[in-house]
């Protein structure tokens, strides 16, 4: 059976919460005591189950099983990623279920082993086995959903041994969740082995995070949620994403505690979609707001193709042990927002505080470059010429989206959102190789003129007030891993152009856990 004990005090709120709702479910299952760590499919793989033409890219357990190598033998499971999570598009379609059983299979052909045996070859590497369903008719990408057979699909995942499970919230409605997603927690919970359970129900329930009903989650059994949008592979998103958590961070904090988390998605670290990598500055900028925020840490990235330099980065123990601290609390954003400097910071259980210095950059939400527009027609260099595709977008926020990113050279885009929602791309120079498609409904924008990006280095102070410390302060570079002296009153640094500094500031003895701290971060 499920683990039904909370095992933290730092659950008494989240208890206490718990028993003014009237929401159906089987309460906290006991698990996810420090927010989940292992890599998941979707932002690199997406759904490519063209096995024929793209052997090493599709969605097939050899795939996986890869994944599990590198993670048992690169240094991951031993820095905490311990687990490997399918996505969607791993399911059978003919037929969508078993006729008498009406349990789910694995496409026959992709995995010919069947999930059993894959679940089998990560345990035995010591890796935890994920997967994804949904919480509708069908999957996003229109595989079979388990709404209605939740029991069912409980029982199948841990006869297969699975560890864990994304539920995502297509093709149902928010009334549907209310009832839904506690159902699944029930099952899983009734399912006969310990299942983390990921949930997606907030990310379906628009942008702001104070409205949306995170008891009631807690109480359907979600360890994790993901709250809003997707990411894709490129500076603006991520910083889309901080801005979201640094603008709804009180209610965020709130919500987030041992056995359950706010998830901003999946770590882009050495991710190589697209033919475009985040810089390293950026790379160490996004895991540290991730961990100040108590994120899980889910890479999706290639494990195949990701070079030293972003293993350390990814492996970097003491900035990991900030996102697992056993307290639990999340974290802030201290400062106002601004591109040019912000100033974040997490309390720790030892009465230390993490603190990211944070410079975003210029040119992430503002459009100063020169336009040449093609009408009726624009590049196409497939997927691989594709930074990112947006399905709700103005034609001003791609033009800010892609003046924002140095690999974005074009994008095409609907021609009549200019106060509208629509589609477009943004392109990166691979594209400018491959054919141009007319089509009278699209436009093609060219940059012809981009000036400086990214900002320049600047320094970033704040008052250890404001972060809850008193008194002097030790201070602790995590990525250098270094310490660097003592701190009174105020701290400065400099900080790289679309990056961060994260430090570890411990006071003295007698000032551990002050009335300052406290009255911040309780």
């Amino acid at each position: 059976m499920a683990l039904k004990t909370v095992m933290l005090a730092g659950c008494v709120l989240s208890c206490a919460l718990l028993a003014a709702t009237q929401a159906p479910g089987p309460g906290p299952n006991g698990l996810a005591l420090t927010p989940p760590m292992g890599w998941m499919s979707w932002e690199r793989f997406r759904c490519q189950i063209d096995c024929k033409d793209y052997p090493t890219q599709c969605i097939n357990e050899d795939l996986y099983k890869e994944m599990a190598d590198h993670i048992a033998k690169d240094g991951y499971l031993d820095a905490g990623y311990n687990q490997v999570s399918i996505d969607d598009c791993w399911e059978n379609k003919n037929p969508m279920r078993d006729p008498v059983t009406k349990a789910l299979s694995p496409d026959p052909e992709r995995f010919p082993s069947g999930l059993k045996a894959l679940g089998d070859y990560m345990h035995n590497q010591g890796v935890r086995f994920g997967i994804y369903s949904d919480e509708g008719t069908l999957t996003c990408g229109g595989y079979p959903g388990s709404k209605g057979y939740e029991d069912i699909d409980a029982k199948t995942f841990a006869s297969w041994g699975v560890d864990y499970l994304k539920l995502d919230g297509c093709n149902n409605d928010k009334q549907g969740y209310v009832t839904g997603y506690p159902a699944m927690g029930s099952a899983l919970q009734n399912s006969g082995r310990n299942i983390t359970y990921s949930c997606s129900w907030p990310a379906y329930l628009g942008g702001n995070e104070t409205a949306k009903p995170f008891d009631d989650m807690i109480k359907a059994g979600c360890n994790l949620w993901r709250n809003w949008d997707d990411i894709s592979n490129n500076w603006n998103s991520i910083t889309s994403i901080m801005d979201h958590w640094g603008d709804f961070g009180p209610a965020l904090k709130k919500a987030a505690g041992p056995g359950h988390w706010n998830d901003m998605d999946m770590l882009l670290v050495g991710d190589d979609h697209y033919n475009s990598t985040l810089s390293p500055d950026k790379a160490r900028a996004q895991m540290s707001i991730w961990s100040i925020m108590a994120s899980p840490l889910i890479m999706g990235n290639d494990l195949r193709t990701v070079t030293q330099e972003y293993r350390d980065i990814l492996l970097n123990k003491e900035v990991i042990a900030v996102d697992q601290d056993p307290a639990g609390i999340s974290g802030l954003r201290i400062s106002p927002k601004n591109d040019s400097g912000e100033v974040w910071a997490r309390p720790m259980h030892d009465g230390s505080v993490a603190v990211a210095l944070l410079i975003k950059g210029a040119g992430t939400s503002s459009d100063t470059c020169t336009w040449n527009v093609t009408p009726g027609k624009y590049h196409d260099g497939g997927p691989p010429g594709n930074i990112a595709c947006v399905n709700d977008g103005t034609i001003q926020e791609i033009r800010e989206a892609c003046c924002g990113n140095p690999d974005c050279v074009e994008f095409s885009t609907m021609n009549d959102q200019a106060n509208a929602g629509g589609q477009g791309c943004l392109k990166n120079k691979q594209a400018l190789t491959g054919p141009v498609t007319v089509d009278s409904n699209y436009d093609g924008w060219y940059k012809a003129y981009a000036p400086p990006s990214g900002g320049s280095n600047g320094t970033v102070s704040f008052n250890l007030k404001d972060v809850g410390l008193t008194g002097t302060c030790t201070v602790r570079d995590l990525w250098a891993q270094q310490d660097m002296g003592s701190a009174t009153g105020t701290y400065s640094a400099s900080v790289p152009a679309s990056g961060v500094r994260l430090f570890r500031l411990t006071p003295s003895k007698d000032n551990l856990f002050s009335s300052e701290f406290k009255e911040l971060w309780h």
